[in-house]
């Protein structure tokens, strides 16, 4: 009996395997394992998420549920575990309050003590998983040195755990909406910022041995009727907008697996969306992994696997489908063996197969990771008159019951239940002594009041307004006010899942500092930047708009029947407020610092680039000079303007940036390089990225609605827009210009412009190359063929700039 040890192996293990143990080889055993088959070798796939840290709840969860019977009638264990699942959330709190345990009755007493024994194998050595900032701070980085070093600590904290793939590294699906439920666990409403920084957690994660997993794809970006709702999408919009995360994460951080998710699009659900799944992920993209849906999500098995979902979780599950499908020839039974193949090739790179890596966490590690990043992409929003930094001699009173526990992770699969946490009243009081900051009041010798107020992201719910917590409004409005009557300066912590309406509170607020939600070591990150220990240096990677009305996607979220239309196509975020000349209340890339950059010098090393030459790449290079007292980093962001398109464009689009550090005075010199894919847009119509010939502009700056530099350039090369062969002759005719050019290539005394005009009248709807074979060439007499099609190919090159 062939065993799995190598790829050599794979195949020989398939050949002898039956369909039933195919089948059930590709579905899950319980809520987070997978099924193993011990005869081949083959062990069960750990899956947990997740992006924020190994989720602790779902372990319990899978460890309760395998001591309990669970049915597999009619369809997944996700949807049909018993009641007594139910009480999870009770017993898991009772695990860790040993005294509320104690006064529990003897059933429970009993449960909790089986499930504290059970856990050891799940939580070796007792120790609790980290938690990391999620995707919307990681966005706000800028940084993808940062977020590899958080994949890194993610990949070996996940590897002691013993999981084998590690969900949603990373969540990569766009800010649409900032309502949206999850929105905190996606990283930009930009896709070239996603694209650059998503990767970076694919591969820090990778680097550990466990396997990483983007999701949701595609176009995950509602909880409302998440559960298949049918989302109307231009094929423009998901190539611009909604896929290049996925393609990086796939083709720069190579990750193994992917994560199908809910929802439908156009009308095909997505784990059964074989154009998605075979066609774009493995035929445009070459992907090489396996695909696991998300879970519950593969709502027909048999054609979830006919569209390329390899796996299906959770289980168990029945797999009479499968069967009864190859039986009858309406899957074939090849479809399981590539599937298979797919995952056990992936199997042989999990710590199933090459044993556990990490045998002891670094806390530490972990600790400087969740810190760094979360230093990093903490965006300071206002500072009127610097009122921060504050100084230690400063008399500081904290407000709000979030200063003292931060929101620190989002509610549902990215929730991370941990005992390593940091909050920013405790931070300050160890920067500035316990005599300097207080808590709930303002005395006469109080110098500022800090109120922290916010609102969590959860799992499916979306929010229902850009309002923060009612609790928190209410209290941020009386703390306000007594501090404006006392004179106080005020400074306001957005400790939030997304943007937030501040049009109540900004203009009473002298500071403005939004961390967002900042993982366990937020606490210690934004109490270092209230005191000038760290210079701020984040950037919104979304727009914060001064109302929900103001937003591209109002009207069309979260859509009526399980139907949404993605009606703003690739208008989305900051391409959206640009076009409508509509201002936001805190545009996308924007972030303060304590001290000032100065860009500009702006200069390109030339100012044409041909677009049909490979390679020939425009370099674009910008100074950024601290003018300020401190030293900082900036963000230099490079936007591409098109100029005059016929392919209807937003007026700038992010295509570079970099994060730079200066000393007060410095200087540097950043170069960019502008290539030809930068400039491609993909159209609809010809269904191809296309490269439009004319004039374009670099514009360099540090948020979308401060560009400090701007520099034209020519790009030459084939117009799809142009005159072509397939140019219908009756549109040639209304081109100023065209007649007069196409008669230059006419053969002299032979065809007169009035006979040509009069041809044409007559075949109108012909092409231009149908024209040349039928009358202009046979009009050539004594030339000889190579010297015909020299001539034709002069003419469509001579045409093509005409449009």
């Amino acid at each position: 009996m062939e065993r799995l040890k190598d790829r050599s192996s794979v195949k020989k293990i398939i050949g002898q395997m039956t369909l039933e143990e195919k089948a059930g080889a590709l579905t899950g055993g319980s809520l987070f394992f997978g099924t193993g088959l011990e005869k081949y070798g083959i062990p069960s796939l750990y899956f947990l998420d997740g992006g924020t840290g190994a989720n602790y709840f779902q372990m319990y969860l899978d460890c309760f549920c395998k001591n309990h019977k669970m049915s597999t009638e009619g369809g997944s264990a996700l949807f049909d575990m018993n009641s007594e699942a139910q009480a999870v959330p009770e017993l898991l709190a009772l695990d860790a309050d040993e005294q509320a345990a104690a006064q529990a009755d003897e059933k429970t007493r009993k449960e909790v003590a089986m499930m504290k024994e059970k856990m050891k194998a799940y939580i070796p050595g007792g120790v609790m998983p980290g938690c990391f900032p999620p995707g919307i701070l990681l966005g706000a980085t800028w940084d993808g040195e940062n977020i590899r070093r958080v994949g890194r600590a993610l990949g070996k904290e996940a590897n002691y755990y013993g999981v084998d793939v590690l969900l949603g590294t990373p969540n990569v699906n766009i800010h649409r909406d900032p309502l949206g439920g999850r929105l905190f666990e996606g990283y930009s409403e930009d896709p070239c910022l996603v694209a650059q920084l998503a990767p970076e957690l694919v591969k820090g994660v990778q680097e550990e041995g466990v396997l990483a997993n983007p999701k949701h794809f595609a176009a995950n970006n509602q909880e409302t009727d998440r559960r298949g709702v049918d989302e109307t999408v231009q094929k423009r919009a998901l190539y611009e907008i909604y896929f290049p995360g996925f393609r990086a994460c796939i083709q720069e951080g190579k990750s193994k697996t992917v994560m199908s998710a809910y929802n439908a699009i156009n009308g095909e659900c997505c784990a059964m969306n074989r154009w998605l799944l075979t066609d774009v992920l493995r035929g445009e993209w070459g992907f090489e992994g396996f695909v696991v849906s998300d879970w519950g999500g593969a709502y027909d098995q048999a054609e979830a696997l006919r569209a390329g979902n390899d796996y299906d979780m959770p289980g168990p599950r029945s797999i009479a489908p499968i069967v009864e499908a190859v039986k009858s020839g309406r899957l074939p039974e090849k479809v399981l063996d590539t599937a298979l193949e797919r995952v056990l090739n992936m199997m042989l790179e999990a710590p199933a197969m090459t044993g556990k890596k990490t045998e002891k966490i670094d806390i530490e590690d972990s600790r400087q990771a969740a810190y760094d990043a979360a230093k990093e992409g903490i965006v300071l929003l206002k500072n009127e008159g610097g009122t921060l930094p504050f100084s230690t001699d400063a008399n500081i009173s904290f407000f709000g019951g979030k200063s003292k526990k931060f929101i620190e992770s989002g509610g549902g699969s990215a929730n991370v239940i941990t005992d390593r946490t940091s909050n920013v009243y405790d931070c300050s009081r160890t920067i500035a002594g316990d005599g300097r900051v207080r808590f709930g009041e303002i005395t006469d010798d109080t110098d500022a009041v800090v109120v922290t107020v916010g609102v969590i992201g959860q799992e499916g719910f979306d929010r229902a307004s850009l309002s923060i917590d009612a609790e928190d409004e209410k209290m941020l409005k009386e703390t306000l006010e007594e501090a404006k009557r006392s004179g106080k300066k005020t400074v306001v912590i957005l400790n939030v899942c997304g943007p937030v309406d501040v049009r109540e509170f900004i203009d009473d607020t002298d500071a403005l500092l939004c961390v967002f939600i900042p993982g366990m070591e937020g606490g210690r990150a934004a109490a270092d930047i209230l005191y000038g220990r760290v210079n701020p240096s984040g950037k919104l990677p979304l727009t914060f708009p001064k109302r929900y009305e103001d937003c591209p996607t109002y009207g069309n979220f979260p859509g009526r029947g399980a139907k949404v239309m993605y009606g703003e196509g690739i208008f989305v975020g900051y391409r959206y407020y640009d076009m409508k000349n509509i201002e936001p209340m805190f545009p996308f890339g924007f972030g303060l610092s304590y001290t000032q950059f100065g860009i500009g010098h702006l200069h390109l090393d030339r100012d044409c680039m041909n677009v049909d030459r490979e390679g020939d790449d425009l370099s674009a290079t910008v100074k950024v000079k601290n003018t300020g007292r401190c030293g900082g980093k900036e963000v230099v962001q490079l936007y591409i303007a098109q100029e005059k398109p016929t392919l209807v464009k937003p007026p700038k689009e992010l295509k570079a940036f970099r994060k730079v550090w200066l000393e007060p005075g410095e200087e540097k010199e950043i170069t960019f390089t502008v290539t030809a894919d930068m400039l491609q847009s993909y159209d609809d119509g010809t269904e191809k990225w296309q490269i439009e010939p004319g004039y374009y502009k670099v514009l360099v700056g540090n948020s979308a609605r401060n560009i400090c530099a701007e520099a034209s350039f020519e790009v030459k090369g084939y117009n799809p827009y142009g005159v072509n062969e397939d140019t219908p002759l009756g549109k040639l005719v209304m081109i100023p210009g065209a007649l007069d050019e196409l008669m230059k290539h006419c053969p002299e005394g032979r065809l007169t412009r009035e006979s040509v005009e009069l041809s044409i009248l007559f075949a109108a709807t012909g092409k231009l190359s149908e024209y040349w074979d039928k009358v202009i060439a046979p009009a050539m007499e004594g030339i000889g063929d190579d010297e015909k099609q020299r001539r034709y190919e002069a003419m469509l090159a001579a045409m093509n700039r005409f449009h």
